[in-house]
């Protein structure tokens, strides 16, 4: 009799840690899961991953193919479009980014079948004088006095009734300014007084006229098959006219060492941001490796906003962390797609974040034993302590399928794994 009431007893006690261990157990996964915040959405529409509200947040979108990013960037450009933020989009033969402008009506498409660029229009003089001193500055090397070159060309250019286009500097011939300046006195285009003036300008700064005349030759010849030939009548865009005027501007540079046109741009941006403009930079696979001024751009606070999108974005950056942390220092809602890279997998899975999981190790020690009372031995043992994991770990991001993304929002600190629709 005695036996049955200890084999009963240690049923009952076996029952009772059994059913606590369970309700424990629950009860650390409900945990974990929390303390890991990783939602698992089924699917996601791009309107719900960009909402309307989200037009002039800086965006990240790494990784996958280029249909599954240029799914999300065509979301992007509709909710700017729709209430006529700005937007200067630089991108390398893409032709899928051009047609989504192009199909919607949301913007101009400058390449070069649609030669409709120029680099100083909308560019008051002080802004073309900074614009050619900066751009490949130690290749060139301007120094203040060409100044007096370029307001000389800005002068008889407007003596004409024209407006001083980027072309009317590059089809300029320089080493016969003087001429120039004779030919408008002789028509009656200029004063004595002013022709004085401009000859004077022209002596004091005769030294840099070499290396103006070299930068607009190399300079036209980057950028001529893109460049309007004749900006007027074509009504020619530029980086600063497009914004003022609320537009959205999608160049084509072909290629990231197109190295003086990309400075030349990014130098007509940093003019946009100096002034307090609002407008989003969008960024399509064009590395920044060796281009200090657009990495500076990217980084510089002012009004603007960065969208980048890239196949790898860490590599994009060639592997500099100090480079990839700025920019996702400023990333308001970030995309992942799958990467290949392992080191750049590594890098998503550590920005995304640890936790700290509630480990359970278990004692196998317990179970039933035969003695002068025989029963269950309640020895069990279960050991609980904490350990840091990553959010998500690099593994699942380079094992992510086709339309797979991980959505991390930096306002919400909320993180998800969905199918992007």
């Amino acid at each position: 009799m005695s036996g049955s009431n200890g084999s009963g007893g240690g049923c009952l006690l076996w029952f009772i840690h059994w059913t606590f261990g369970i309700i424990r157990n629950r009860r650390i996964r409900k945990y974990n899961k929390r303390a890991r915040g990783l939602q698992i959405n089924k699917n996601t529409t791009t309107d719900t991953i960009f909402p309307q509200d989200t037009y002039r947040d800086n965006i990240i979108i790494s990784g996958g193919s280029q249909t599954e990013r240029m799914q999300l960037c065509e979301q992007i450009i509709l909710n700017a479009y729709n209430v006529s933020h700005p937007i200067i989009i630089l991108h390398a033969a893409n032709g899928p980014m051009e047609n989504i402008i192009a199909a919607n009506n949301f913007g101009i498409v400058i390449n070069e079948r649609n030669k409709k660029f120029d680099a100083f229009a909308s560019f008051e003089f002080n802004e073309i004088f900074q614009v050619v001193t900066e751009t490949c500055k130690s290749k060139y090397e301007i120094k203040p006095a060409g100044r007096y070159i370029l307001q000389v060309v800005y002068s008889l250019l407007e003596s004409r009734g024209r407006k001083p286009f980027f072309s009317g500097f590059a089809n300029c011939p320089y080493f016969k300014l003087s001429d120039q300046i004779v030919s408008r006195l002789n028509s009656g285009s200029i004063s004595q007084d002013a022709a004085d003036e401009l000859n004077s300008l022209l002596l004091t700064g005769q030294s840099e006229l070499p290396k103006i005349d070299a930068f607009f030759s190399d300079m036209k010849s980057q950028t001529d098959f893109i460049s309007a030939k004749n900006p007027k009548n074509e009504n020619a865009v530029g980086v600063l006219s497009a914004i003022k005027m609320n537009q959205i501007l999608c160049i084509d540079i072909k290629s990231s060492s197109n190295d003086m046109l990309l400075e030349l741009i990014v130098n007509s941006l940093i003019i946009a941001m100096n002034r307090g403009f609002d407008f989003s930079l969008l960024i399509d696979d064009i590395s920044f490796t060796n281009n200090e001024m657009l990495k500076n751009a990217i980084c510089q606070k002012s009004n603007h906003r960065n969208i980048i999108l890239s196949k790898d974005l860490f590599s994009l950056t060639g592997g500099k962390e100090d480079v990839f942390s700025a920019i996702l220092g400023e990333a308001e809602k970030t995309v992942l797609f799958r990467h290949g890279s392992g080191a750049s997998c590594d890098k998503w899975s550590m920005y995304l974040g640890e936790y700290e999981r509630v480990d359970v190790s278990y004692n196998r020690n317990a179970g039933w034993s035969r003695s002068e009372k025989s029963g269950f031995n309640s020895n069990i043992g279960q050991t609980e302590s904490l350990k840091r994991e990553r959010k998500v770990n690099p593994e699942q991001i380079r094992s992510l399928s086709d339309n797979e993304a991980i959505l991390y929002d930096k306002a919400t600190d909320s993180l998800v794994h969905t199918r992007v629709m």
